[in-house]
């Protein structure tokens, strides 16, 4: 590191605290701390909802997977990518039906113990996507700053607290700025420059560092295990409660199709850099200690002074961008979905108060979780896992099933959590045959109980109508 460096990367983030600070300023009240006030017009829209899809799983955790198995990783990008095409036509349906978040969705068509239920599970999974965005800073940082004693524990501790005080001052409206913002520098740095910088540093070794580590279409991956990232993320993408957030933030339907198709292009374009990226370090540092690590070793080898503090600084503020959405969005359903649904006569201030209050103390379990330093693509995978079983099935039937019921969404969302609980910890005990994922497993038992138990109890005179196909009905 060379001091311009540090001095770049000093300024970069007062440049964002004073984002936070400006936006903190035009806090009225929980409207406009939760959904920045329904005003993210198409460029904020489209950079927050970019900002949001490439964190710490989409850069790091893909880039030191690709390092394992190679160019068979982007098939989790395809998924992925399928879920933003299908939100480009669900996504106008959410705002004009106006649905905020998952679990008032799920209370409209099922009542209230749906909707806590659903806060419970947001909240836990959300508590580890929030911890995975600190190990990636935490890797960051420990390579970037280690000549000068900065361990990855001491990195982790400040970035909890610049984002926890960050998150709280500043709300959805500072979160949104800021990803676009970090967006632009980041695709400019990551996807165009040190793409650029590596090649010519590489020379005539270039076309051979491009070679897979792995031999075969799956990069060693096992099919049941390849099966199981449409499953997670393409349904993921479809019940993202930070995505549902900006949906609702969003000032103009109009703008959320070519936002969504948008996103969609720009998350895979910046797939393909960093699985290539995972694939040049294989071959070029074939002793790296931390595979996560990949992105930042690269940066500082390979991309000069002054651009290298700006391309670092980038992936650190986009990380944090994710993990203060992530921040955001459970002081909202605990204090939207759980408390105002339990004490209705809560006052706005007093609303903000436990949305904030929410903030710190998640944050805090946020860091714990995070000093385990684990491996960010599997943390990811399994903290998805889990809400995607309990949830997906109860939000869609909400959305499209006629005769989804009450006790069915409630036993489908039960069913799907504990057969994924299950078929995990049997999986690691080896009890599952190989190619046996949990999430299969998960998403058709919840399917199975969705269906039977609304045969069961299904009755015409008490049946609620599907959120968004009576919507198009009128």
């Amino acid at each position: 590191m060379d001091f311009i460096d540090l001095v770049v990367i000093g300024v970069y983030f007062c440049v964002l605290i004073g984002i936070g600070l400006y936006a903190g300023s035009k806090i009225k009240n929980a409207e406009d701390y939760m959904v920045a006030g329904r005003s993210l017009g198409f460029p904020v829209l489209l950079g927050t909802l970019v900002g949001s899809a490439i964190g710490a799983a989409a850069t790091f955790g893909k880039a030191g997977k690709a390092y394992e198995v190679g160019y068979a990783i982007l098939i989790a990008t395809v998924a992925y990518v399928l879920g933003y095409i299908v939100l480009c036509f669900l996504a106008p349906k959410l705002q004009q039906a106006k649905i905020d978040t998952i679990p008032g969705a799920l209370e409209r068509r099922f009542g209230k113990p749906m909707r806590i239920i659903a806060a419970v599970v947001l909240v836990l999974a959300v508590i580890a996507l929030f911890g995975a965005q600190l190990i990636a800073i935490g890797l960051t940082a420990e390579a970037v700053f280690s000549d000068f004693g900065i361990t990855f524990e001491y990195a982790v501790v400040i970035a909890t607290v610049v984002i926890i005080v960050y998150t709280l001052v500043g709300g959805l409206l500072a979160v949104a700025y800021n990803d676009l913002f970090q967006t632009i520098i980041m695709l400019i740095g990551g996807g165009l420059l040190l793409p650029i910088f590596l090649t010519i540093d590489l020379g005539d070794q270039f076309s051979s560092a491009l070679v897979s580590p792995a031999i075969d279409f799956l990069g060693g991956m096992h099919w049941g295990y390849v099966l199981s990232f449409f499953p997670i993320y393409f349904a993921f993408v479809l019940i993202d409660p930070t995505i549902w957030q900006r949906i609702s933030a969003s000032k103009n339907s109009a703008d959320l199709k070519p936002a969504f198709i948008a996103t969609a292009c720009i998350f895979m374009f910046w797939s393909l850099i960093v699985v290539t990226l995972g694939v040049i370090a294989f071959n070029i540092l074939p002793d790296l200690a931390h595979r996560d690590s990949v992105i930042p070793t690269l940066v500082l080898n390979h991309m000069p002074p002054l651009v290298k503090g700006i391309c670092l600084a980038a992936i650190m503020g986009i990380i944090i961008s994710t993990a203060d959405s992530a921040l955001l969005v459970t002081g909202t359903t605990v204090s939207t979905d759980l408390v105002k649904v339990l004490k209705p006569e809560i006052s706005d201030k007093q609303q903000l108060l436990i949305t904030r209050i929410t903030i710190f103390v998640v944050g805090i379990f946020g860091l714990i979780f995070a000093l385990q330093k684990s491996n960010i693509f599997e943390i990811m995978m399994l903290s998805l896992a889990i809400f995607v079983s309990g949830l997906f099935v109860p939000v869609m039937s909400a959305l499209f099933y006629k005769k989804a019921t009450a006790t069915a969404a409630l036993t489908s969302a039960i069913v799907g959590a504990v057969v994924q609980l299950s078929a995990f910890f049997a999986k690691m005990q080896g009890y599952l045959p190989e190619g046996v994922e949990p999430i299969l497993l998960a998403l058709v038992s919840s399917s199975f109980a969705m269906w039977l138990m609304s045969q069961l109890t299904y009755k015409p005179s008490l049946a609620t109508q599907p959120l968004l196909i009576n919507l198009k009905a009128k």
